[in-house]
This record gives C-alpha cells, structure tokens and sequence, in this order.
C-alpha cells in the first residue's frame, strides 16, 4: 500500500492570514442542531489503518466522514469500504494513482488516466445515485499541465468542475459559509497532524471556526496506534479531535452534505 506526499502548496497561510484580514458584517448561517459552525470529517488515500482504528473510532463517537478513495491504494479491500459506505460513511474521489506531477498532463490526459476511470470505479462499486460528487486535489496541487500559474490553475479548475459540485484543497482557513459556492472547486481544508502528533493547531483552528459561524474540514490521512510519519495521527490524538468535536457546538456531517445544506439554505449564496 502506498502513502502520498500530501500538503506542499497553501492557500494564504492558514489562521495567520486569516486573522489578518477584515472581518465582513453578514447575517450568520443557521446552522442544523442550533450549531454554532459545522465541521467534516475527511480522510484520504484509502488506507487500511482509516479501516483499523478510524472507522471504529468514528462509529464509537457517532459521526460520518468523508473518504477519498485513491483506487489502487484500496482495491484489495474493496468489500470493506463498501461495509464503510453502508455505514453513512461518504466515498469521495481522489483519483485513480495519487499523481502529484502534474506538468506532464493536459486536460484531457488527466481526464482519461485519472478521473474517467476512478469515477467509473466509484459508480460500479458505490453506486452513483446514492454518492456526493466531490474530489480531492492529490497533494494538494492546484494546478495542471504547462503555462503560467493562472492557466495551470484554471486548466485545473475546469476539468474538476465538469465533474464534481465540491473539490477540497489541504491549506486555508475556515470556510465563510456564504461564499461556499463561490470557493465550491478550492474548499480549504486543514490537516491538524500535518506536522505533528497534537492537537494545539486543530483545536485553534475549530475554535476560530465556532466564533466565526463557518465551517472546517478537517484533513487525515493514516491513524495508526503511535504516529507513523508525516501527516499521520497517533489513535490517541485523532480520538482526542472526535472527542473535542462530540463537546463543541459544531454540526458534524460529510463534505458533501454540509455543501449540499448550504447550497439548500444560504439565501446570500
């Protein structure tokens, strides 16, 4: 099974940036539950370890999550992320090979060789009536193919929204609910364990989201006994999140619904 290079490119340096910028006066979002933000749950790759001991720990805390899958990471388990998915559990896309070098690709490679093929996958083995449609950007790489920033990224931004009503990134603040539509293909996610094997960093990032009304995605990749390596979570720390989560005034639901309510319920949208 492989693991993947993860956070290497950020959207606007996280809560320093966030913190720097104008607050903007809006009627808050009501949020269901009388919840003062909402908060998902998503793991990438499709590793067995997320079935090990995330799973478990989620089913225990009561929550559903998002799982993008990666196809060859996870195949050999196919049955039990069907078992995932039967549990309220959301499967997402995260293409077919994990490619974190992107240059090589146009659009329409990428499209034959990564999404056509995963997004087959998804529907043959999860049923594409009954599954969100919402991807991950491998690596967190925004941008596809040859050219300049701006035309990498809108290359990039262009085949995903053909596709998929969400797309999540891996850097970036808590999301202002009323311009969710707006930042729909480039939804900021946060990786709490990216660095380290704490909880510091997600517990300040949930707390600015519950002062702000907006909402967090949460990014986890293997969750394993003790840390194992970058970007991974020791069982103890993840199931500290969960625990945190179950005591805040936070709505927890998979990427796709909470986008889906939004999209149902913001009238500023």
């Amino acid at each position: 099974m492989r693991t993947f290079p993860t956070r290497r490119w950020t959207l606007g340096g996280g809560l320093a940036a966030l913190a720097a910028r104008p607050a903007l006066v809006q009627a808050p979002i009501r949020w269901p539950h009388h919840a003062k933000g909402a908060v998902s749950l998503t793991y990438d790759d499709g590793l067995d370890s997320q079935l090990e001991y995330a799973v478990p720990q989620l089913q225990r805390a009561g929550f559903k999550a998002t799982f993008f899958l990666v196809q060859e990471n996870m195949e050999a388990r196919l049955s039990d992320w069907k078992k995932v998915a039967r549990l309220g559990h959301e499967i997402g896309d995260h293409t077919e090979h994990h490619p974190c070098d992107l240059e090589g690709f146009s659009a329409e490679s990428f499209q034959t060789a990564e999404i056509d093929p995963m997004e087959r996958f998804l529907d043959r083995n999860f049923g594409r009536a009954r599954r969100p449609r919402v991807y991950a950007y491998p690596c967190g790489y925004l941008g596809l193919g040859k050219g300049s920033e701006a035309e990498r990224f809108a290359r990039y931004g262009d085949l995903v929204g053909r596709d998929f009503a969400a797309a999540r990134t891996t850097a970036g603040g808590p999301i202002d609910p009323h311009d969710a539509r707006r930042q729909r293909l480039r939804l900021p996610g946060f990786e709490p364990t990216y660095d380290a094997d704490v909880t510091a960093p997600g517990f300040a990032y949930l707390e600015e989201t519950i002062r702000q009304g907006r909402w967090a995605i949460l990014v986890f990749h293997d969750v394993t006994p003790t840390r194992n390596g970058e970007g991974g979570a020791s069982m103890a720390v993840h199931k500290q999140f969960l625990d945190y989560i179950a005591r805040a005034p936070l709505w927890c639901a998979p990427m796709g619904r909470v986008f889906d309510w939004i999209v149902r319920h913001d009238r500023q949208a």
